[in-house]
């Protein structure tokens, strides 16, 4: 498993990442949200979707994520392919690679409405960083 799930208040859930870089980890996050709402190993890659934040950093992670899942409320888009195009201190362009969702293949799982700020964490450890993001459900 690429993340771990937190326990958290009963209305809420979290993942934690790790990754050598910040576009690893920003990636393993966003693909950890969408596994935490479906299996992304049963989500082809049929469309492609860009999306772009913008925040200082430990925000940007949450705002990128809720930028993902605005485009999950609003097309039903699930990804299971993430590439960061481009990452500044204050700025994120990800580019997704998925496919609508589809409740005949794709067993829902979690619903979730947010990234929030709260225990928010984007930190350098030695030659790795781990972030970890708490949701609301």
């Amino acid at each position: 498993m690429f993340y771990e799930t937190l326990d958290h208040i009963i209305a809420d859930t979290g993942i934690r990442v790790r990754g050598k870089n910040l576009e690893e980890v920003f990636c393993k996050a966003i693909l950890a949200t969408f596994n935490e709402i479906t299996d992304i190993e049963k989500v082809g890659v049929k469309e492609f979707h860009t999306v772009r934040a913008e925040a200082p950093i430990p925000f940007l992670l949450a705002d990128t994520i809720n930028r993902v899942l605005l485009l999950h409320e609003t097309r039903g888009f699930v990804a299971s392919e993430c590439e960061v195009v481009e990452i500044g201190e204050d700025f994120a362009v990800v580019r997704l690679g998925g496919e609508r969702f589809d409740p005949k293949r794709h067993t829902p799982k979690v619903v979730i409405k947010a990234a929030t700020y709260h225990g928010l964490k984007v930190e350098r450890e030695k030659d790795s960083y781990v972030a970890e993001v708490i949701f609301d459900i």
